[in-house]
């Protein structure tokens, strides 16, 4: 948690030239943009509070080579919500019904960043049938948690305490939700991973005044201990480190449109 969380207020808008599609979750409606008529259908999951918009550059950099779906989660943005706190399991489902509505019947690339990353995770395990292939941006694990805790209580407590003062009440609600989820004994449990290529992307930048646990030389070494353990699960794709921080997809963009681009020519 933490690093990942910090751009929770931003980036809320929708990706440029996209085609707006509601999609109707009964009491509330989530905004999704539709861009591009490629053959390969590539559906984006963002980070935590963050909008369909974090993803522009990589999409226009995609081009005409691909359908390209993202969406602001509940409460994010345009897309509305229950006034409830959503668990990974109802995330995920939202993310089905996205998928439903805009590509249904069809095998899609799923991409995540952070949270997100978690979330495509938990989407491609549950409904394998579903999923051509994974990018996974710097994700969140179902793990870290536990092993940052290990590693320094304390930190991470603070962490957490400084994080819930920056966000909205509403974030800091469902933010508060996702960290009892990622502490339960269950979150430490292994996960078998879908047979599917995947495409592993861990920064590596330690923060010169680091504000979260994950950005101290001690966090980053566990934080590739994480995504190594995660990668083992996979049986084929790539895993690559970037020099960059947290948010690769906008500070190195070319670098995601080319491992989109490099598991949509395996999955083709």
């Amino acid at each position: 948690m933490g690093a990942w969380a910090l751009a929770a207020a931003m980036w809320a808008g929708g990706a440029a030239h996209a085609v707006d599609v509601p999609v109707s979750r009964g009491s509330y409606v989530l905004q999704a943009q539709q861009q591009g008529q490629g053959p390969v259908t590539v559906v984006f999951e963002s980070g935590f509070g963050q909008g369909a918009g974090v993803w522009k550059p990589v999409i226009e950099g995609l081009g005409a080579d691909c359908r390209c779906i993202a969406y602001s989660r509940a409460g994010i943005g345009p897309s509305g919500a229950d006034g409830t706190e959503k668990s990974i399991a109802a995330h995920v489902a939202d993310l089905v019904a996205v998928v439903d509505t805009l590509a249904p019947d069809t095998k899609i690339v799923v991409v995540g960043h952070s949270y997100g990353g978690l979330l495509v995770t938990e989407f491609a395990r549950r409904y394998p049938e579903r999923v051509q292939g994974l990018v996974l941006v710097d994700p969140a694990t179902m793990g870290q948690r536990h092993a940052f805790r290990q590693a320094d209580a304390a930190r991470v407590q603070a962490d957490d305490t400084a994080l819930l003062a920056m966000l909205p009440p509403a974030l800091g609600a469902e933010y508060r939700t996702l960290v009892a989820q990622l502490d339960a004994p269950a979150a430490a449990a292994p996960h078998a991973m879908p047979d599917v290529p995947v495409a592993l992307l861990t920064t590596t930048q330690v923060a010169a005044e680091p504000f979260v646990f994950e950005e101290t030389a001690r966090g980053k070494a566990l934080w590739k201990v994480q995504h190594a353990a995660l990668f083992a699960g996979f049986s084929q794709g790539t895993h690559r480190y970037f020099a960059t921080g947290h948010n690769l997809h906008r500070e190195d963009p070319e670098a995601v449109v080319a491992a989109i681009r490099e598991v949509v020519s395996v999955a083709q």
